[in-house]
C-alpha cells in the first residue's frame, strides 16, 4: 500500500505537516472511537483501526507493509533499492514566533517622568501537552487545535515625555516559536490614563489644589506635591476658590516634544492654626475686616484707597 492511502484515511493532502497529521488523527480518533459509538462498535472499529494504522505509519511509529517489502528488496538488491529510496518525513524546521501588538496603559506621572510599567498579555504557541505525549482522545488543553494560549508578563520601560500612540518594541516578547524557534517581538502601544482628581484636554492637564484662606488672602509661594514631584506655586493676593493658576510646560508631550500646561484650581480650606486663636485674636480680626469694609464703602469708584 502506498502512502497516498494513509493520507486519504486521515483526510489530508500528501503535503500535510506533522502537526496537521496529529491534529487530524485526534479529531478522527475521537469521532470513531468505539467507546464513543455505543451500539455501533462493529461498524466503527474497522475505521478506527485504519485511522490508527495510518497515523502510526505517517509518524514513523510503524513501518508500512510496502516499506518493509521495499526494504527487503533493497537489501537483496542494493542497486535496485538505491533507485527507489523510501519516502521519509522530517520534522518541521524551527520557526520564529509571530509578533504581537499590545495596548499598554501608562499613568500620567510615568508618561511625564518615565519609569517601568508591568504589562500582562496573552500569547499563542504550540500546545506543550501535545508535544510531550500522544493522547488517545482530544487534548484537554487545546481541544485538538494544537495551539495553546498562555499569559506573559513584562516590565516595559517608558521614556520620559511619552505620548499617546507611541510604540515601544520588546525583542522576544511576542508569541512563542515553533519547533524550538525563537519567540517573536512584542510591540506596546501607549495609552495614557488620568488618575483620580485629574482632567485632561489634549496635552493640557488640570487638578485642584488646597490652600488655606490666609494664603489666598495675603498671597505668597507654597510647595505642592503633584504627580510625584514637588512644585513651587505662587499664589496671587486675594485669590478666591476656583481661581486657576496655569503652569506652562508641565503637561503631557507629543511626538514633536511640545509640552502642554498644568492648571491648578484653588480650593480654600481653614488653616490649622485657626483652632488656636484666642478670643482677643478673633476680636482683632473682626475689627480689621470691619475697618476694611468701611474703607471699601467710602472709596470712590476707581479712586485711591486710604490704607491707614
Amino acid at each position: 500500500m502506498n502512502f497516498e492511502e494513509y493520507y486519504r484515511r486521515l483526510q489530508l493532502p500528501e503535503t500535510a505537516s506533522p502537526a496537521e497529521i496529529k491534529r487530524a488523527y485526534r479529531q478522527l480518533r475521537a469521532k470513531y472511537h468505539p467507546d464513543r459509538n455505543k451500539g455501533s462498535e462493529a461498524a466503527v472499529e474497522p475505521v478506527f483501526k485504519r485511522i490508527q494504522e495510518a497515523f502510526e505509519i505517517l509518524t514513523g511509529r510503524r513501518v508500512a507493509p510496502s516499506a518493509r517489502s521495499a526494504s527487503a528488496t533493497a537489501s537483496a538488491n542494493p542497486t535496485r533499492g538505491s533507485q527507489a529510496p523510501l519516502r521519509q518525513r522530517r520534522a518541521p524546521p524551527p520557526m520564529r514566533g509571530a509578533n504581537c501588538l499590545v495596548e499598554l496603559f501608562v499613568p500620567l506621572e510615568v508618561a511625564i517622568d518615565g519609569g517601568g510599567v508591568e504589562a500582562h498579555y496573552a500569547v499563542k504557541g504550540p500546545c506543550v501537552a501535545c508535544q510531550k505525549e500522544d493522547r488517545g482522545v482530544l487534548c484537554e488543553q487545546c481541544h485538538g487545535t494544537g495551539v495553546q494560549t498562555s499569559r506573559k508578563s513584562h516590565v516595559v520601560e517608558i521614556p520620559r515625555g511619552a505620548w499617546d500612540g507611541q510604540r515601544l518594541v520588546v525583542e522576544g516578547g511576542g508569541h512563542p516559536g515553533v519547533s524550538g524557534g525563537p519567540p517573536g517581538d512584542a510591540t506596546f502601544s501607549i495609552t495614557i490614563v488620568c488618575g483620580p482628581g485629574f482632567t485632561r484636554n489634549g496635552l493640557d492637564l488640570a487638578c485642584e489644589i488646597q490652600i488655606d484662606f490666609v494664603t489666598a488672602m495675603l498671597g505668597g509661594a507654597i510647595h505642592a506635591k503633584i504627580l510625584g514631584r514637588t512644585i513651587e506655586v505662587k499664589i496671587p493676593a486675594n485669590a478666591s476658590s476656583g481661581t486657576p493658576i496655569r503652569l506652562p510646560d508641565l503637561g503631557l508631550s507629543d511626538r514633536n516634544g511640545t509640552r502642554g500646561s498644568l492648571t491648578l484650581k484653588l480650593l480654600l480650606t481653614m488653616p490649622a492654626a485657626a483652632a488656636h486663636l484666642t478670643d482677643a485674636d478673633r476680636q482683632h480680626l473682626r475689627e480689621i475686616f470691619a475697618a476694611a469694609e468701611r474703607r471699601a464703602k467710602i472709596s470712590p469708584p476707581g479712586g485711591s484707597q486710604d490704607k491707614r
